[in-house]
Order: structure tokens, then C-alpha cells, then sequence
């Protein structure tokens, strides 16, 4: 446990030597989910949970948890072990966007994994996010995994990628009842990663864009808009949510040889 800007940050180093790639989760989620695709990266891992997520302490809402409060927090563990790469799911992709928009050169690599948004609203979560908060605050974790995972409407997706069932499974299991509806309404209170999304445009660095078709809160649009905008930008579209868990091990690998320095 570190301080953090606003409370403690939980964070794990794993490995050693150069490169450092910080890595950086998405809302609900925590280190647990970044392990299997951080595993093949090269030199030093940093992985670690934002503000009321895994293991990290919650702070009173006054301290913030929307892109900007994360933001803060990724810069900090950035700074602390001298981070040189970084990758990103999701609202952590949010904020290390974020931290883009200022310090262009900050990274000598990037990879992207689901970007939910840019400088205008994340179109799928502002009925999700708060709906989920609610169920969080309302009922026990085993009865939230009863009316998201195992309710009817999900069935479809979760059958065909038993995987993801089980990941959904583990991460609820785990969430923090008091900080991760706090973020989930953050995330859809006006605020987005960046001001202005053309100042990427001064971003060097290769940076990798993994994304996937027709999914409600991490729209590929935002990926291919992300990718005109960093000139060194190389995409991977997989065609159904989800698409790249069937092989978690090629996925992982793909992760891996990028932030080696290999051209994928």
C-alpha cells in the first residue's frame, strides 16, 4: 500500500529491469484482471487499483472519482516507479489518455485495450453504470451476480464465452461495495479522459489499439478515432465482444510482443 493523492493505492511489481510498463484497469475491475495479460510483458510490471477498486481504500466522495481523480492516481504510481510504457482498459486507458493530453512524450509506448471514451460521453453507461451501482448498494454480491450474470438477457454472451462468465463472476465477488458505485457515477457525471482530443495528435510514441465490434459501453468508433488521432497507431479490431478471450494466451502473447518492441 502507497499514498496516494487522495488514499492508499494498492500496487504490485512484478519482474524487473527495463522496460517499466505501468498497467492500468478498467471501472468495477482490479489487478486480478490485469495479471493474465500483463504476464507476457517484457522487464518490470507495475500493476495497481484506482481508488475503491481491488484492494486500494476508498476515500469520501468529496475526494473525487471521476477521470480526473483517476488520472491523478495513475500519474502517481507513474511517477513513483519511474514508469517508461503503459497500458490501459478501458478508464484506465481513460487516464493515461488523460495524462497524454498534457505530457505528450510521458510514454515510449502505449497499448490501448477497449477504449470507452474520449472528450465526449461514454453513449452505453449512463443507464448501465448507475442501474449496477444501485444493485451494489442494495443487495449482497451473490445476489447481484444472480441478477446480471445469471439473468436472461446475458445468458447469450456468457454461454458462448464461459471465461468471461467466470472473470464477471470473481470480479463482483470482490467489489468494493462503497467505492465502485461511487466510481460507476463518476464515470457518467459530465466528465471525460480528455478536454481536447486533437492534442493526441503530438503523441510519438507506437502505441498498440485492441478493440473489439458491437459492444454498448466500449464502442469501436473510439478506438478507430483514437487511432487517426496518435500518429504511430497500430489497430486490432476482433469482431464480436469479447472475441480475443477464446485464445487468452495469444492475446496475452500479442500484449506481450508490443511492449517488447515488436512491430504486430
Amino acid at each position: 500500500m502507497i499514498d496516494g493523492p487522495d488514499c492508499g493505492l494498492w500496487v504490485e511489481v512484478e519482474g524487473s529491469g527495463e522496460p517499466v510498463t505501468v498497467f492500468a484497469h478498467g471501472v468495477t475491475s482490479s489487478i486480478a484482471e490485469l495479471e493474465p495479460l500483463a504476464a507476457r510483458a517484457p522487464g518490470t510490471r507495475v500493476l495497481f487499483d484506482f481508488r475503491g477498486h481491488g484492494r486500494s481504500e476508498s476515500p469520501d466522495e468529496s475526494a473525487g472519482y471521476d477521470h480526473a481523480a483517476m488520472r491523478r492516481d495513475l500519474e502517481l504510481v507513474t511517477k513513483r516507479y519511474e514508469a517508461t510504457q503503459a497500458f490501459g482498459i478501458s478508464m484506465g486507458a481513460g487516464a493515461i489518455l488523460g495524462l497524454l493530453e498534457d505530457e505528450p512524450d510521458r510514454f515510449r509506448r502505449l497499448a490501448f485495450f477497449i477504449p470507452a471514451s474520449l472528450d465526449g460521453p461514454n453513449e452505453g453507461s449512463p443507464t448501465v453504470f448507475p442501474a449496477l451501482a444501485h444493485l451494489l448498494e442494495t443487495y449482497p454480491l451473490d445476489e447481484v451476480v444472480a441478477r446480471t450474470i445469471d439473468a436472461p438477457a446475458q445468458s447469450l454472451l456468457f454461454e458462448k464465452r464461459p471465461y468471461w462468465r467466470a472473470l464477471w463472476r470473481q470480479r463482483i465477488l470482490r467489489m468494493n461495495r462503497d467505492g465502485v458505485p461511487r466510481a460507476l457515477r463518476a464515470y457518467v457525471s459530465g466528465t471525460f479522459p480528455v478536454r481536447n482530443a486533437d492534442a493526441l495528435r503530438r503523441v510519438d510514441a507506437p502505441a498498440l489499439i485492441l478493440a473489439h465490434e458491437s459492444d454498448p459501453i466500449h464502442d469501436a468508433a473510439v478506438a478507430r478515432r483514437l487511432a487517426s488521432l496518435l500518429p504511430n497507431a497500430t489497430l486490432r479490431v476482433w469482431p464480436e465482444p469479447l472475441a480475443m478471450y477464446d485464445d487468452l494466451g495469444s492475446f496475452a502473447a500479442l500484449i506481450g510482443a508490443f511492449l517488447s518492441g515488436s512491430d504486430v
